[in-house]
């Protein structure tokens, strides 16, 4: 298999943009609170950076599945790029030889 065939395939087996997302998911256990009656709270955010700012965004719990899965396709789409970046930089560099 060529080069380029190798970088089109992973061309398109990469997640589609519009499925990913960039952050981290934060589960938080409050504790011991009176006024719930297992006595604790579980909150989900998701942390994202915004220009050197972390900004935490609070989730309801039927959003955490879809948030898990768009962080798993961003990180596999960031590893399918640094693939393909590597395939370009073979590709250039034999165009040069």
């Amino acid at each position: 298999m060529s080069l380029s065939s190798s970088r089109d395939s992973l061309i398109h087996l990469s997640p589609p943009m519009s499925c990913l997302i960039r952050g981290s998911l934060i589960r938080t256990v409050h504790d011991h609170c009176p006024c719930h009656p297992n006595g604790r709270y579980v909150y989900w955010y998701l942390s994202i950076n915004h220009g050197g700012r972390t900004r935490m965004h609070k989730l309801q719990d039927s959003h955490v599945p879809f948030i898990r899965k768009a962080l798993k396709d961003y990180d596999r789409w960031w590893k399918t790029c640094r693939k393909i970046f590597e395939l370009n930089t073979q590709i250039a560099l034999s165009k040069e030889a």
